[in-house]
Parts: structure tokens; C-alpha cells; sequence
């Protein structure tokens, strides 16, 4: 539910341009598609691919600003543009806030997205509108053992690492493919319940969240879910990320997903009115591509 509330979040931002940013560019019948695509993975209920229309944020509800329907096709393509393989995104409609909303989905999870390759989406709404965007999906990526960190979360007693030495002592040491422009996603993720989770950095007497709200934004899950982006020059296909550790909130058990991210996603994040910036054509949002590692540890005082 709370992955779904973040998603209509993202949408209002998007839609609420319409008000605050450019009316003049955007109508009530211009359209937005967001997406991720995710290296090893289909586009699944977690990471689905999202269309609807723009339009003022007041006296409407979430369901009017998603498209049931719409003719959403992906396509996979080698680098010379060549067509591989297709498949067509099934319209799953989800009951959320006592209204509706609609994803698409590979509903069979037929196409597993790969590294290095093309895709385009394309999403037909009627005769005349039409979206699409293309997102190559970054190289593969490694990181070198640490030993506060593991990669198989089912082990018990989870490597620790003590807050204050994070940085001097469990630099995240990033093999790349090779010494291009390298962009990083990062996201630090909480595994404990609300009313386990020891702030770091505690306000007085509050050492604890008073209740799952102040533990996790239904805007953007933080102070939970921590998120950050760089952009790196790889030396001798190395990346020494030795400057993360404040993106820990609590004590307690984390996920941290490492990631490598293609420029429509890393432009729609990092330039100011990034939804026009996101690599969709005919309307506004993002159609990107990750390909991401994910380890698991244990943060102590």
C-alpha cells in the first residue's frame, strides 16, 4: 500500500506543474509515463510503469489523474536500434485511499530487462496522443567485500559497523566496466519496526519515532528511506564512495542498494523542473534504467 501512496505522491508533484511551473506548456490534456526499468527484473507490481494527464491538484481525486487503458508497449532493441523482442504492459487497476489507481505491469513477467540493452515504451492513449521514451540500461557493476557489510540477508548475526567509523573504515568500493561518467543512486533503507528504530541523532528525550508516520513519510519514506545521487569519474574502473554515513537516521538493521543509473533518471533528479528533463516525449516525467547491487548490515552505536 505504502509503495502505491508513494507513487501517487510522485504524480502530483509531477502534475502539479500545471499550477506552479509552466501553464502555459501544460494543459489539462497533456500526459506524464514514469517509470524504472530495473536490470534482472521484469516490470513488476514494485516498479510499475505509470501514465496519466496532467491537471490541477484541487477538488479532484488521485484517480482522475491516472489513464485506464492506454496501449503501453515496451520494446527491447540492440545497440544498432534493432528490435529483439516486445511485450505489451498489462492495465492493473489498485484500490488505494477509496479510489483507483492504474499501473502497467509485464504482467507474466516475460521480458527481464538486461544490462547494456535499448528499450522503448510506447504509450498509445488514442488515435492522436501518443508517448514514448528510450532508456539503455547501464553496465554491470560489483562491490568489493566489506566486512560490515553481507549480500545474503538469511544469515544470522548480520555484520555491524559502529556509526562514527563508517566512512574511514567501510568505503563502498564500486568496479565499473570501465572509467566513463559514472551515475550513483543510493538508498539506505531501515529494516527495523517503528517502535524499535533508535535515532542517531536524537531531539532531547525523543530517542524513538512516536508512531510509523514519523518513522515513514507516505511523501518519500524518509526519514526511513534515505535516498542520494552523485555523479562520479571512475579511476581504474574504481569508485571509492567514502562519504555516506550520515545517510543512516537509526541504530538497527539496514538495506543499502547501490546503484547505476542512466541519465534520463539522473536528470529528471538532479535539474531543477527534472520532469521535463526525464526523457519522455510528448508529455512530461521519467523513463529510466538501473542496474544496482544490494547489501545488508547492522548499525550500532
Amino acid at each position: 500500500m505504502r509503495k502505491y501512496i508513494i507513487l501517487i505522491c510522485a504524480a502530483l508533484l509531477v502534475t502539479s506543474c500545471i499550477d506552479f511551473t509552466a501553464p502555459e506548456r501544460f494543459t489539462e490534456q497533456s500526459y506524464f509515463l514514469t517509470g524504472i526499468l530495473k536490470a534482472g527484473k521484469t516490470v513488476d507490481f514494485e516498479d510499475p510503469v505509470i501514465v496519466g494527464k496532467t491537471t490541477s491538484v484541487e477538488d479532484v481525486s488521485f484517480g482522475d489523474f491516472f489513464i485506464n487503458g492506454a496501449e503501453v508497449t515496451l520494446f527491447e532493441m540492440d545497440n544498432t536500434g534493432t528490435i529483439l523482442d516486445s511485450i505489451n504492459l498489462s492495465c492493473i487497476p489498485i484500490p488505494l485511499l477509496e479510489d483507483t489507481l492504474f499501473i502497467y505491469v509485464d504482467i507474466n513477467a516475460y521480458l527481464l530487462i538486461k544490462p547494456e540493452l535499448t528499450y522503448r515504451i510506447e504509450a498509445k492513449i488514442d488515435t492522436t496522443d501518443i508517448l514514448w521514451a528510450e532508456t539503455t540500461v547501464p553496465k554491470t557493476i560489483s562491490v568489493q567485500p566489506d566486512p560490515g557489510y553481507t549480500a545474503d540477508p538469511t544469515i544470522s548475526g548480520w555484520p555491524e559497523m559502529i556509526f562514527g567509523d563508517i566512512d574511514l573504515e567501510h568505503p563502498i568500493m564500486i568496479e565499473t566496466q570501465d572509467n566513463n561518467t559514472f551515475n550513483l543512486h543510493c538508498e539506505f533503507y531501515c529494516l527495523e519496526d517503528w517502535d524499535d528504530a533508535e535515532y542517531i541523532f536524537a531531539m532531547e528525550e525523543d530517542t524513538y519515532p512516536e508512531d510509523p508516520e514519523e518513522y515513514e513519510s507516505e511523501a518519500d519514506g524518509s526519514p526511513r528511506r534515505t535516498s542520494t545521487f552523485y555523479i562520479f569519474q571512475p579511476s581504474d574502473n574504481l569508485i571509492n564512495f567514502s562519504f555516506y554515513q550520515y545517510a543512516f537516521n537509526f541504530y538497527g538493521r539496514y538495506e543499502v542498494t547501490v546503484s547505476s543509473i542512466d541519465d534520463n533518471y539522473l536528470n529528471y533528479l538532479y535539474i531543477p523542473e527534472g520532469y521535463n528533463h526525464g526523457g519522455i516525449n510528448g508529455g512530461i516525467g521519467y523513463f529510466g534504467s538501473s542496474y544496482s547491487h544490494t547489501m545488508y548490515t547492522k548499525i550500532i552505536e
